[in-house]
């Protein structure tokens, strides 16, 4: 069983993550071109280097008792025997998520969105590890509603 799962990503975050993108590339051009200020120039290029790398490098890893979160430079280490309760939450908050649908992880020192691909798997590798987690996750990807129930 793999360990490490990457984020889903949708249409609305894909796009979105390029526009600012290509508006960064676009800005550097220009101040370049234009011999702008080059205060701006290292301050848009850290931005996009923080942008490129959240969208490629945002993973969730299961090892050793934890779920480690990671979204480019920016790392979260979650004891799983501190994991409560996971709920399905579309939310546009900012999270080390590149979908709306995502997976609320709610644990001893706050909460946390994640969206990994082979949700099932992840939620059962997690349940394996944690018996007490409460998963209340309707599955989207059918139209009948029904939910995974895997807390028994």
């Amino acid at each position: 069983m793999n360990n490490r799962y990457k984020s889903e990503k949708d249409v609305f975050f894909f796009t979105m993550n390029w526009a600012i993108i290509i508006a960064l590339l676009i800005l550097v051009w220009m101040g370049l071109s234009t011999g702008g200020s080059l205060l701006f120039i290292p301050m848009w290029l850290l931005i996009l280097m923080f942008v490129v790398s959240t969208w490629y490098m945002t993973n969730y890893e299961i090892d050793k008792g934890h779920l480690r979160v990671r979204s480019g430079p920016l790392n979260w280490n979650i004891p799983i025997d501190k994991i409560e309760k996971i709920r399905r939450k579309r939310s546009m908050s900012s999270g080390p998520a590149h979908s709306r649908s995502r997976l609320e992880i709610t644990y001893a020192g706050g909460s946390m969105l994640i969206s990994p691909v082979r949700e099932e798997e992840f939620l059962k590798q997690l349940k394996g590890i944690n018996r007490k987690i409460a998963i209340d996750v309707p599955d989207v990807k059918k139209d009948d509603g029904a939910k995974k129930n895997l807390s028994r």
